[in-house]
């Protein structure tokens, strides 16, 4: 920086204060700095300045190892943290030691604060963080969210318009298909229970019939969807999906027994972010996650918590946005049940389960 100062005949205080981003410095000073640092090859030392300041300006973006697709997420809060002079670390861990490590970088000065993604209802990580007085934000929302910065998907509203819209299309019997996380770490994973609840909510505030199938992410070839469909739920006529490789496999197996979307089978997907449901056939209908939202809008309520901001936390709802496909329309007037269409049509050999059977014929550049 000396030197720096010296090549522009200015302070090294008015080095530091371009550097930094501090104090305002004069145009025309401000470039002739810039242009020193770029001519010496000058470059801030990260180590010493966050030994300095006591602070490494990272942030830790910690989540468990699961299959969802986080990248929208992760794309947005890096953003966010760069624009404002930060880092972003990624920190997946297994689930049985998440809890037990999530103060550990903030305790050894890797990080200055926490992101948290994949949120459960009763989350033993914000606990150990809220004890341990460490910065944190999350990506999602605890049951009790008092004095937590948090932003999520509006997982209520998103799953009540998909509920009255399928009533107003004279849907009356519908079916909603989550992920089975029971027994697993994630059994607690905040909004398909969310989703659940209002879903059940919705429908009865409608009087309409609804049913919840629970299906685990290796789908049952003895059990498949379609099956347990037909045989619990004949009636039918729409689905609202949250488990977009359960959908997949549903409309594989809708096209062997010659059923069609929308035709004879409604579908709509909340809070989809799988790379799968734009290439399904037909594209599926979708309220699409509003990842890069989230993840820039936590990445900004914790940086602001580090650099002073004061005031009652970020408490914020987003909304998804619906992607029209072509798997909604108006209920079929005359469909006979699930179960006596099945068996009116047997199933073909099945040779895999994989939900690539339902993805267009199309190349990538047409899908």
């Amino acid at each position: 920086m000396q030197e720096v100062a010296d090549r522009v005949n200015v302070s090294i205080s008015t080095v530091s204060f371009v550097v930094n981003n501090t104090k305002p410095v004069a145009p025309e000073t401000r470039r002739k700095v810039l242009q020193a640092i770029e001519e010496l090859g000058y470059r801030r030392n990260a180590m010493a300045r966050a030994l300095a300041s006591r602070r490494s300006r990272i942030l830790c973006l910690m989540f468990p190892l699961m299959q969802h697709d986080l990248s929208s997420f992760v794309d947005a809060a890096t953003a966010a943290a760069a624009e404002l002079g930060y880092n972003l670390v990624l920190w997946p861990k297994h689930n049985h030691d998440a809890a037990l490590d999530v103060t550990s970088v903030i305790e050894a000065g890797i990080a200055d604060g926490v992101l948290l993604l994949e949120v459960q209802l009763d989350d033993e990580r914000v606990t150990r963080l809220q004890a341990g007085g460490a910065p944190f934000a999350l990506i999602g929302r605890t049951r009790d969210v008092s004095g937590i910065d948090f932003v999520d998907i509006d997982f209520e509203r998103t799953t009540r318009l998909a509920v009255e819209e399928l009533a107003r299309r004279g849907h009356h019997d519908l079916a909603l298909v989550l992920e089975d996380m029971d027994g697993t770490p994630q059994a607690g994973y905040a909004p398909p229970v969310r989703v659940e609840q209002t879903f059940l909510a919705s429908v009865a505030e409608q009087g309409l019939a609804g049913h919840v199938f629970k299906v685990p992410n290796a789908e049952s070839p003895d059990r498949p969807l379609l099956e347990l469909l037909a045989r619990d739920a004949p009636e039918t006529t729409a689905i609202v999906g949250m488990h977009d490789t359960a959908i997949a496999r549903l409309m594989t197996a809708m096209r062997h027994r010659g059923l069609r979307a929308p035709e004879d089978l409604s579908i709509i997907a909340v809070e989809s972010t799988s790379v799968i449901a734009p290439l399904l056939d037909p594209p599926l209908t979708r309220y699409v996650a509003p990842g890069g939202e989230l993840g820039r809008r936590a990445a900004e309520a914790l940086i602001g918590r580090l650099e002073g901001r004061t005031g009652p936390p970020t408490q914020l709802l987003v909304s998804s946005s619906l992607l029209e496909g072509a798997t909604m329309a108006d209920a079929p007037r005359h469909r006979a049940p699930l179960d006596h269409l099945l068996a009116d049509r047997p199933a073909p050999p099945r040779d895999d389960d994989q939900p690539e059977h339902a993805l267009a014929d199309r190349t990538p550049e047409h899908a």
